[in-house]
């Protein structure tokens, strides 16, 4: 089951939400003291087993508190394995796909709302646990009295058994019972029988519920309800660990530190690093004594230990050794292991830099903590999950974080552009918080949040442009901006300019920007829109370009900003298709003769790429390259091809460019004159100034 809306009102210092909807891998990117936390925090009040504490009442809302008030709500979409198991439960009801949830001021108990109609009245032909009861203790009615006075029917009085064990135990101890009691009735002990081998009446079969809706909400809250797992607190594990501490700590006793030497303040860090490693203190406490064994154990310890953490840290690998030393002493060494397979820098962990420590104490406990509860379909809530990273460390913990995100959503906070991942509205919301009322406002549209909460997200749009960006004089006064979807468009475009030297289609009026991924595009764009600049957008005549098209225009991009690569009426899939072909294989075939050579590589004509069949030159060279992963091509870089042509343009060394691939160029240089020409015949200042949102926010 996953989020995809939800709503918090009269929560600590939010006052309303808004109603938000959310993604699969989703960042709530924030200033300190913003409400991120807070957010976290209140979709947890959705698990069936939390409590809401009146001091967690938002103080402002006061008025509003003395009525009902729906805390936390959330809109889920099941799954179809869900669907299908509620179908088989319920054959009768409509089709379920969806559910809310909320938790309100009066109710300690989360609530269910379905769209769909229930029936709410008694149902005696419900196959569930009231009527099952209330059919035994029928049954029991039509037998003779001096029986029926000796049976104990407390069982059937109570709730309903909370799984098959406890339901198979009840049963079969009010059957014995019925059986010595009603010994010399063999008719009463037939009838009974029929009822107590009945298919119908296996607990797997029952439902809870006397109506169709409490039947389908109890159903709900014991085999599908949401989890929302929470993650805080990530402890700081050293370098040797004593070991009687450690265990006198896992049996309840307090103590002052389990660290040896070294300040530790909790056994959770050190038990799930046990936890990786599959390292059962008891089977060490035999072999400790016997060389041979302990360091046979402790290397098998060790192996599944480093490979469970070096899928997720960046840069050389690790490898971790547990070693046991005298006075039951467990040593942490870490090596580097370099890629031509030396191995340096052993030595303890506490040795290493406090970044190093913090980075393999998270890891080791995120990772186990996430294994051990065998996480599927839950809703993680991370809290800072790159808290004193390296960016590089950052990208490792993305890593995990989105294989996790595919069996579970994952839901964080962070204040690192390294640690946004996707620019999509719902995947990426800014919490801000109002200074004049001390509340919390959650943005979906983020672009519309004040300039300094968005900080990170600019840095990650467009890193080296953030401070232009933010400068309205700047916006309002300089020349148009064209956005292009890679850095390879914007080199081509800035090298074919000085290759033609044509000032009536030159891009010198223009400023060409890079965006830093394809989904950066639109929010690029509107920033750029929304500063005061006159903005342009370039994009592949691709599948996914024309739905960035469609989004540009429903915010209101005029379709004369948008600008499409054709030539000639057809379509391009990219902005190398304006290079004729031979001339785009010269330059293939001068960078990969001498990095391939020893690989095998020969040079490719024409026919051996027009003969794939793809869209374009790209998609075609990238299924030759894929033909060739066996012989260690590796993967086409066209960036390598982009940077040879416009070097010889710069060195103006190009004589292999054709008068043709010129022409094309100038076709499209063309086609952008006139699009700007068009836009500012028709564009006002009042147009332009209604996108300037208010530059003193944030």
């Amino acid at each position: 089951m996953r989020l995809r809306k939800f709503r918090v009102r009269a929560y600590r210092c939010i006052h309303d939400s808004g109603e938000i909807t959310v993604g699969d891998l989703a960042a709530f990117v924030g200033r300190n003291e913003s409400g991120k936390t807070t957010i976290l925090q209140a979709l947890t009040l959705l698990n069936k087993d939390e409590s809401i504490s009146d001091l967690d009442l938002c103080d402002e809302m006061s008025e509003e508190l003395k009525g009902e008030i729906r805390l936390v709500e959330g809109e889920f979409e099941l799954s179809t394995n869900e669907i299908n198991i509620v179908r088989e439960r319920f054959p009768a009801i409509p089709k379920l796909t969806k559910i809310k949830l909320f938790r309100d001021n009066k109710n300690p108990r989360v609530q269910y709302e379905f769209d769909i109609h229930l029936n709410e009245d008694e149902n005696r032909e419900l196959n569930s646990w009231e009527n099952f009861s209330r059919q035994i203790l029928g049954f029991l009615d039509t037998i003779p009295n001096h029986i029926r006075i000796q049976i104990d029917t407390t069982f059937f009085e109570s709730p309903p058994p909370k799984n098959q064990k406890m339901f198979d135990e009840g049963m079969a101890e009010f059957s014995n019972q019925f059986h010595m009691v009603s010994a010399q009735e063999p008719r009463v002990v037939e009838a009974w029988e029929k009822i107590y081998n009945s298919p119908e009446n296996q607990f797997s079969n029952l439902l809870s519920g006397v109506n169709e809706r409490i039947a389908l909400e109890n159903f709900i809250s014991e085999e599908l309800h949401p989890r929302f797992v929470y993650f805080s607190d990530y402890k700081k594990i050293y370098g040797n660990i004593n070991l009687d501490e450690y265990l006198r700590e896992e049996s309840g006793e307090q103590t002052s530190s389990i660290e040896y030497v070294e300040e530790f303040d909790k056994a959770e860090t050190v038990r799930n690093l046990f936890y990786l490693a599959e390292l059962n203190m008891k089977e060490l406490d035999v072999v400790k004594e016997t060389p041979s064994k302990c360091i046979k154990l402790l290397n098998t310890a060790s192996n599944r230990l480093t490979n469970k953490l070096n899928p997720a840290w960046k840069g050389d690998p690790i490898h971790v050794d547990l070693r046991y030393n005298p006075g039951n002493i467990m040593s942490i060494v870490i090596s580097d292991i370099h890629r031509d397979g030396t191995v340096t820098n052993t030595g303890l962990l506490n040795r290493r830099a406090e970044g190093f420590k913090w980075t393999f104490s998270f890891i080791v406990n995120f990772a186990a903590e996430t294994q051990r509860a065998e996480l599927k379909e839950a809703i993680l809530l991370l809290d800072e999950p790159a808290r004193n990273l390296h960016p590089t460390q950052q990208m490792g913990i993305s890593d995990l974080l989105k294989n996790l995100a595919g069996s579970n959503q994952v839901l964080y906070a962070t204040h690192s552009p390294f640690m946004i991942f996707d620019y999509t509205p719902g995947n990426l919301l800014v919490v801000e918080l109002d200074n004049r009322k001390h509340l919390s406002r959650i943005f979906y549209d983020y672009w519309n949040a004040g300039d300094k909460t968005l900080t990170p997200i600019l840095y990650g749009l467009s890193r080296g442009l953030v401070e232009s960006i933010i400068d309205r004089e700047i916006g309002t006064n300089s020349r148009p901006v064209i956005i292009v979807e890679t850095m390879s468009d914007a080199m081509y475009l800035n090298a074919f300019d000085k290759f033609l030297q044509d000032p009536n289609i030159s891009m010198n009026p223009l400023n060409v920007v890079a965006a830093y991924s394809k989904n950066s595009v639109l929010p690029l764009a509107i920033f750029y829109r929304n500063h005061g600049y006159r903005t342009f957008i370039l994009l592949d005549n691709s599948g996914e370009s024309k739905q960035i098209s469609a989004q540009l225009v429903s915010n209101e991009f005029s379709p004369t900003q948008i600008i499409l690569f054709e030539l000639e009426g057809n379509k391009l899939e990219s902005i190398e298709d304006y290079i004729v072909l031979e001339d785009y294989l010269h330059a293939v075939n001068q960078t990969f003769e001498i990095k391939l050579r020893h690989e095998g590589y020969s040079s490719l004509g024409p026919q051996d790429v027009s003969s794939r069949g793809g869209n374009g030159i790209l998609e075609n060279l990238k299924a030759i390259w894929r033909e060739h992963r066996e012989d260690d091509w590796g993967v086409f870089e066209n960036e390598e091809i982009t940077r040879y042509v416009c070097e010889k343009i710069y060195l103006e060394e190009a004589g292999f460019l054709s008068d043709k691939t010129k022409d094309q160029f100038r076709t499209l240089y063309r086609l952008i004159a006139e699009r700007i020409r068009q836009y500012e015949n028709v564009a006002s200042r009042t147009h332009l100034d209604r996108f300037q949102k208010a530059g003193s926010r944030g």
